[in-house]
């Protein structure tokens, strides 16, 4: 269960410095600190099938690089987000360094559990959307379903969803918009 923490706004240096459960994850989402419980199983099955989807994808073509989570992305001073997958171009992969992504991944995926639904669907929705992430995939294994939000002229499209069919939602929609943030081919 994702559970808010902090009742005053903070920065992610703060953040930083806090010594926190380590039997938890933590997000830091304007200025708030959200706890975070371990993941289900299916959330990890998804997320280790996506990984596997995309990282054949990109050691075929080289397009950049891909992590899952935790990985820590810092957006601002009062924003570090652990999304479950992204992906930087090579040309952007400077913005990766020691301490995790120092600026906007080319996607994101979050997948989906009861305790993050809210959060991942308009808090971190919002945050992508502020911060230009060029595409956000929302992934809920329960449903299996998926969606495609697409960044057009300021606002997420949403460029594909399907429900029912699992990992081939997945490998649909990535087939169809790979092109999108992996480049033209």
């Amino acid at each position: 269960m994702a559970a808010l923490i902090a009742e005053k706004k903070i920065t992610v240096k703060e953040f930083s410095q806090l010594e926190l459960d380590e039997n938890f994850f933590y997000e830091l989402i304007n200025g708030t600190i959200v706890k975070k419980q371990a993941p289900s199983f299916a959330h990890q099955n998804a997320s280790m099938n996506l990984s596997i989807l995309l990282g054949n994808f990109n050691k075929e073509k080289k397009l950049g690089k891909l992590a899952a989570s935790p990985i820590d992305v810092f957006f601002d001073d009062y924003n570090n987000a652990q999304p479950d997958l992204i992906f930087i171009k090579k040309e952007r992969e400077f913005i990766i360094t020691k301490h995790g992504i120092e600026g906007v991944p080319d996607l994101i995926v979050e997948i989906l559990s009861p305790s993050t639904f809210r959060s991942d669907r308009r808090e971190k929705f919002n945050l992508y959307l502020q911060f230009g992430v060029s595409e956000y995939w929302i992934v809920e294994p329960v449903n299996k379903s998926i969606e495609v939000y697409v960044l057009e002229s300021g606002k997420y499209d949403l460029q594909f969803s399907a429900i029912g069919e699992g990992i081939n939602n997945s490998v649909q929609c990535f087939n169809r918009f790979k092109y999108r943030c992996l480049g033209n081919f």
